[in-house]
């Protein structure tokens, strides 16, 4: 792959690691100023960067919206194209067509869906793309509603992929195939590596759906158990307490309070 050389007289180098971490840090605190002035938002940098990488790999950054006015220049948007190309890599080959996710160089759903969300629901949109892909429902849904725990580990996998590039080694990727690319892209398509990885751990994590669905069909063809009246005793039981007992005590606390975030 060819780079480009750096302008005469000048740092300017976008094959240099060192450049790139610059221009990436200047658009993100440029895209988290120009949300803090709009409406008061505190947005994170990993946000923000992803959220002005996909603009300009939509080729917003021409248009005179004021929202993309103040974007450095630079080819900002092989990070989001690096993102991309991991998600393509996943989801669309090998007979795969995941929804929401890029198809064609000119057509980047996933992109485009980041650049017009919210600043700071950038990587949430791309997280949801990913889980609607991965798991598309039990009958194949289009449009079913993802797990927003699953979406939400994905999302968080992919803010820390980031952070942790954001000054780490150069070949962030680890991947062979886009070694010789910029570091821009490199850490775009590790960041979706991570939610993939993500996503493919949760889902991977779940019980059997269909085992448990057998299991459940197996003992409701049992008859009901029987239901000692009251003062016969048998095998004991009497002898038993009624309720409480540690097994009790544990359902009852299982039971409690579902699990926050």
């Amino acid at each position: 792959m060819s780079q480009p050389h750096p302008e005469s007289g000048s740092y300017r180098n976008p094959s240099d690691d060192a450049w790139w971490r610059r221009a990436l840090d200047a658009t993100g605190a440029t895209m988290q100023l120009r949300a803090y002035e709009q409406n008061g938002q505190e947005v994170t940098w990993s946000d923000a960067v992803m959220n002005a990488s996909a603009a300009a790999s939509m080729q917003w950054r021409r248009d005179t919206n004021e929202r993309w006015a103040n974007l450095p220049p630079g080819p900002l948007g092989d990070l989001s194209d690096g993102f991309a190309q991991r998600l393509a890599e996943e989801y669309i080959e090998n007979g795969r067509m995941g929804y929401h996710i890029d198809n064609t160089e000119f057509l980047p759903n996933v992109r485009a869906q980041m650049a017009r969300g919210d600043i700071d629901r950038t990587l949430e949109t791309a997280a949801t793309s990913i889980v609607t892909s991965a798991d598309p429902g039990e009958r194949g849904e289009r449009w079913h509603h993802p797990d927003p725990d699953l979406v939400s580990d994905v999302r968080n996998a992919m803010s820390k992929q980031l952070l942790d590039g954001r000054y780490g080694d150069a070949q962030v990727a680890g991947n062979e195939a886009v070694a010789d690319r910029n570091f821009a892209y490199r850490l775009g398509y590790a960041t979706a590596d991570a939610g993939v990885r993500a996503v493919n751990a949760g889902i991977a994590a779940r019980p059997d759906r269909e085992l448990a669905r057998s299991v459940q069909h197996t003992l409701g063809a049992q008859p009901a158990p029987r239901v000692t009246p009251a003062g016969e005793r048998t095998d004991g039981a009497g002898g038993r307490p009624a309720s409480g007992g540690p097994a009790a005590g544990a359902a009852k606390e299982s039971g409690a309070a579902p699990l926050t975030r």
